[in-house]
């Protein structure tokens, strides 16, 4: 794995390549596309056109070969401290598709969320980068290469780009939505 790290507007930003060998990108890919998508995710209540997604109940995804390399990586990069995984889903995206600018969570809020690009292969004059803002205005751009992996606070407002009229394939990002748990 290589990680690298931004800092965004005070907070950490990871992404991390060859999260996972060839082999397992290529199965989870092939799963990915067998998938039941429904057109139902949004980026806002005011998002007037959703893309499609499937999700996952949380627990099924922590069990996978996939749940388990993100576990481990929260733990190397020291941020899994009592984090509860509240929603895991795949979004799917087309040319012609629209995304809107959105936070994760509230401003006060200090959930993390961890996106895995699932295609197998991804050219650059696709498209659909996953844009970060501050002030309205974007600071960081992060391609979908296959086998990359982001995590950022959900408090950065971000934009999953929708590919270009030259991508013949759909889009398709695991988005894993943590929370900070209860202290006992």
């Amino acid at each position: 794995m290589k990680i690298k790290e931004m800092a965004l507007d005070n907070k950490s930003i990871y992404i991390i390549d060859d999260f996972l060998p060839k082999e397992k990108i290529d199965q989870f890919y092939e799963h990915v596309k067998t998938l039941p998508f429904t057109r139902f995710e949004t980026d806002d209540e005011h998002d007037e056109y959703p893309i499609f997604s499937v999700d996952f109940k949380p627990d099924t995804l922590l069990g996978s070969y996939v749940g388990e390399k993100v576990e481990e990586l929260l733990s190397e990069l020291k941020i899994n401290d009592n984090l509860i995984l509240r929603r895991s889903y795949v979004n799917m995206s087309h040319y012609g598709d629209m995304g809107f600018p959105h936070y994760d969570c509230g401003q006060d809020e200090t959930d993390i969320t961890v996106l895995y690009y699932v295609n197998n292969e991804w050219d650059y004059t696709w498209g659909g980068e996953t844009f970060f803002y501050v002030d309205k205005d974007p600071q960081a751009v992060v391609l979908p290469k296959p086998g990359r992996v982001v995590v950022f606070p959900g408090n950065i407002e971000h934009l999953g780009g929708i590919p270009s009229r030259v991508c013949k394939v759909s889009r398709f990002s695991l988005a894993l939505k943590y929370m900070h748990g209860l202290e006992l």
